[in-house]
């Protein structure tokens, strides 16, 4: 389920990035076609302005995974950075990282992308840095307690006696065998990325030069009623894309720690 989740998330994902190339309707050319219903001139509708619901959602979907790789991407750096660094060093050096990531998760990213949009403008990049910014606190905690556990393992302590610096104990001995459990919070974190983008457009304080499937969702929901297709793909893809990270997110956490996966019933170890 989840290896099949991932190819169907892969080929969504290239739908979006390829949409130039496959989809060469400009997604926001107005036609006479207003509130068209579902045809072969548009598979997936048209909207209140005669723009075409499919090429729209390809270039929102575009979006949202830009957004979602991107935060993540952003948290995974500062979490595991800052995990690594708290767990090795200690010390001042800890207490002051922790301490610092304890404040950020009393404050929500979203709610403060939010405040930060609505007060200077909820620019594409600007949301995704402090998504990103505001998310790695638990990688953080989840790199340090495994840099905890392995600093004092017989391997970190044989590269030590034999002479390695502290960076290369890091990165060469510590970090490889830190990373399965972070990862397995890569999909999840993308899903937020995906989830908070699409409500700050949903909202009405996104990014106005970007197609976001949020902001179709939002201008559609008026004509819910006399035209169902315009809200209601834009929603759907936003469930679909989380529906399959999240499975995504499970089948790493199973594969990537197997003391998770739970034996069938009816087996018994002998």
């Amino acid at each position: 389920m989840p290896f099949a989740a991932l190819v169907v998330l892969a080929l969504v994902g290239a739908v979006g990035a390829l949409a130039p190339a496959i989809l060469p309707r400009d997604p926001n050319a107005m036609t006479g076609d207003t509130l068209s219903a579902i045809s072969a001139a548009h598979p997936f509708g048209a909207d209140y302005l005669g723009r075409d619901v499919l090429t729209r959602m390809a270039y929102g979907i575009k979006t949202s995974f830009i957004a979602g790789l991107a935060v993540a991407a952003i948290a995974m750096s500062a979490g595991l950075t800052c995990g690594l660094v708290a767990g090795y060093y200690g010390g001042w050096v800890e207490h002051l990282l922790m301490r610092t990531a304890d404040a950020l998760l009393i404050l929500p990213g979203f709610f403060l992308a939010l405040i930060v949009a609505f007060l200077f403008g909820g620019r594409l990049i600007t949301v995704i840095m402090l998504l990103g910014l505001t998310g790695w606190p638990q990688i953080a905690r989840i790199a340090r307690a495994e840099v905890l556990s392995l600093k004092a393992t017989e391997f970190v302590e044989s590269a030590r006696a034999a002479g390695a610096s502290n960076a290369r104990i890091v990165f060469r001995e510590i970090l490889p065998n830190a990373l399965p459990p972070v990862l397995a919070l890569m999909a999840l974190l993308v899903s937020y990325g995906i989830l908070s983008e699409a409500s700050l457009s949903f909202l009405g304080v996104g990014d106005p030069n970007v197609i976001s499937l949020g902001g179709m969702l939002s201008n559609g929901l008026q004509y819910a009623t006399t035209a169902w297709w315009v809200p209601t793909f834009p929603g759907a893809a936003i469930f679909v894309l989380v529906l399959l990270l999240n499975i995504v997110g499970d089948g790493l956490s199973m594969a990537l720690n197997p003391a998770l996966t739970v034996a069938s019933p009816g087996r018994s170890d002998r």
